[in-house]
């Protein structure tokens, strides 16, 4: 091989690394690009959550898989089956799957308002602006093992103590597992506890 064919072919081979290098760098710059509007995605998407209220959010929460049909407030003296005064939700399963087990969160509020931290009888501290309650119906030891679809649950209680005493309640699913292990998240969890967790209800 000639001394020109030779440096021919050594420019050739140059040239290739060169632009094999350069595909490499190009292949390695856009991997962050693309997490990074990933990011920016999920970054606004949970924002957009975030500030959803008032009416709107009741909407929202009022349409997702399992939702809250409704609230109330035992007093221990009008049964003798309750010892202590307890707030209470209806579920309403609105998905396709059996729910065996969910957890509630209750926020409350007295007559003008403005938010209770919510204490159970004998328990010591302050309380908490929001408290969950688990159910499990497939070890709650009943004959119901879980929840169908379209079918409500009504026996969802928290007990409470009277002082100060509740006149308002708000409650949403923060989450559900079906007999078949499929979880659900509520992703308005964040945006409930924003709008009602320590916060003065709007007249």
């Amino acid at each position: 091989m000639g001394k020109e064919n030779r440096t021919s072919l050594v420019i050739i081979i140059v040239l290739v690394v060169l632009i094999a290098v350069a595909s490499g760098i190009l292949v390695v710059t856009t991997i962050p690009e693309r997490q990074a509007n990933t990011t920016e995605a999920q970054t606004q998407q949970s924002v957009s959550e975030e500030t959803v209220s008032g009416d709107e959010l009741e909407n929202v929460l009022n349409q997702q898989p399992m939702f809250v049909d409704g609230v109330k407030y035992y007093y221990a003296s009008s049964s003798s089956q309750l010892q202590h005064d307890a707030m209470g939700a209806t579920v309403y399963n609105n998905s396709d799957v059996q729910i065996k087990r969910f957890v509630i969160a209750f926020c409350a509020f007295d007559e003008n308002g403005k938010p209770i931290r919510i204490k159970q009888p004998g328990e010591g501290g302050n309380g908490a602006y929001v408290r969950t309650v688990s159910y499990d119906l497939s070890t709650a030891g009943g004959d119901k093992k879980y929840i169908a679809p379209e079918e409500s649950f009504e026996n969802v209680v928290f007990y409470v103590t009277n002082d100060p005493q509740i006149v308002t309640i708000k409650a949403c699913v923060k989450e559900y597992e079906s007999v078949d292990g499929i979880m659900w998240y509520n992703s308005y969890y964040n945006a409930f506890k924003d709008n009602y967790s320590g916060k003065e209800l709007m007249q």
